[in-house]
């Protein structure tokens, strides 16, 4: 699932990817939970899930299906949306983030590098005793 964790820079702004994202899905998370409007389960459903989600990606544990969540929620939510031209620009903004973080993967500063990263692979020596 997870095929390289750069570190150095490129670490660095796979972070920040994560950091726009997972910051992004709470503010809609804190939105949908102060919404009194329409269905009351869904809103705080839909509220309780974007935070999650935001928590998730902030310290990267099951980076690439939790943005894949986001992505599809953000399709639900960007089918749904009102005609407003902020929504659909806000959207559209979090689903590339989404897309940009499902294809390139966590980085090297996250709990699924922690988790599932680089290992040191230890070779024993040969040893030379003659078989018995």
């Amino acid at each position: 699932m997870f095929s390289t964790f750069p570190g150095g820079y490129p670490g660095f702004g796979l972070l920040i990817l994560r950091i726009a994202l997972g910051i992004t899905a709470l503010f809609r998370g804190v939105i949908y939970l102060s919404e009194t409007n329409g269905s009351m389960f869904l809103s705080q459903f839909a509220g309780l899930l974007a935070i999650a989600v935001g928590a998730f990606l902030l310290v990267g544990f099951m980076t690439t299906i939790i943005s894949l969540i986001a992505f599809v929620g953000g399709i639900v939510i960007l089918s749904l949306a009102a005609n407003s031209g902020a929504t659909v620009l806000s959207e559209i903004y979090a689903l590339v983030l989404a897309a940009a973080v499902i294809l390139l993967g966590p980085g090297a500063f996250s709990l699924d590098a922690r988790f599932f990263g680089r290992r040191e692979i230890v070779i024993p020596k040969k040893s030379t005793a003659p078989n018995d």
